[in-house]
């Protein structure tokens, strides 16, 4: 018995050695996150802030209702933009596409922000207004834009 467990744990601890040396690091992340704001036309130090918020810049962070990755996609949002959100690059582009339409649709980062946190039916139904219960979360992420934008990002 204590012969399988030894190789049991053994496996394991291998397992995991081998695996989180493929994940990318947080630097890597965030440096990729940039390339794509910036080839999407997006500000860098915004997406960035939300993916700080989001998953700490970890792709294998899971979160309720099976959202996934840097940027806690849903399955559905990443399905219907053509993305698969388990891979980092795919996961990225599907963030800020998002955002940006957020952007797009209510014209402003916090509404933007407040939409990627609630949903655009929710800041809606606000009347156009950054609803109470995300109030915190738009507060967290421009705090952390404008750190950001002051360190020239």
């Amino acid at each position: 018995m204590r012969f399988i467990l030894r190789n049991i744990l053994s496996v394991f601890v291998f397992t995991t050695l081998v695996c989180s040396s493929f994940a990318a690091s947080a630097e890597d992340v965030k440096q990729n996150i940039i390339k794509q704001a910036k080839e999407m036309g997006v500000e860098p130090a915004i997406v960035l802030s939300i993916a700080k918020a989001e998953s700490g810049f970890n792709q294998e962070a899971r979160g309720h209702g099976g959202h996934v990755g840097v940027f806690q996609l849903s399955h559905s949002a990443a399905k219907h933009m053509g993305l698969d959100p388990y891979k980092l690059d795919d996961n990225i582009k599907g963030g800020i596409t998002y955002y940006k339409n957020m952007y797009n649709k209510f014209g402003s980062m916090e509404l933007a922000v407040a939409a990627y946190n609630s949903g655009p039916i929710a800041v809606q139904r606000n009347n156009n207004q950054i609803p109470k219960h995300s109030q915190p979360f738009v507060n967290r992420i421009m705090s952390d834009y404008k750190y950001y934008k002051s360190q020239g990002i």
